[in-house]
């Protein structure tokens, strides 16, 4: 453990507070069609030297858990917005049992 010094306490910390708003980007990029999830992971790798792209940190964080962070945005309630894409999307994929690394399946198998 390394402690990091805040200046105040807010939702979300240090980590949360950057980690939510880029895989919200990665999500929205493929509930809207922009591209496949294992092109946006491959832009990200190639562009900043990052080990996992977003949708491998999804599968490793987990799909409920992103789903219920997704839901919290009351926008997530209507199909026609980029929050529910996103929701519906992940909705899919946990209904048929993907659900990240732990389940063996998420974006990707394991």
């Amino acid at each position: 453990m390394i402690p990091l010094k805040l200046q105040k306490e807010q939702p979300g910390y240090i980590l949360n507070s950057l980690l939510v708003p880029f895989l919200s980007a990665a999500e929205a990029l493929l509930a809207t069609g922009v591209a496949d999830c294992e092109t946006i992971d491959k832009t990200w790798m190639l562009a900043t030297g990052a080990p996992l792209g977003p949708f491998r940190i999804l599968d490793i964080v987990g799909l409920i858990t992103a789903y219920n962070i997704g839901i919290m945005d009351p926008r997530s309630k209507d199909p026609s917005t980029v929050q529910g894409k996103v929701a519906a999307l992940l909705k899919g994929y946990i209904d048929e049992g993907k659900t990240g690394v732990n389940a063996g399946e998420g974006f990707y198998k394991y």
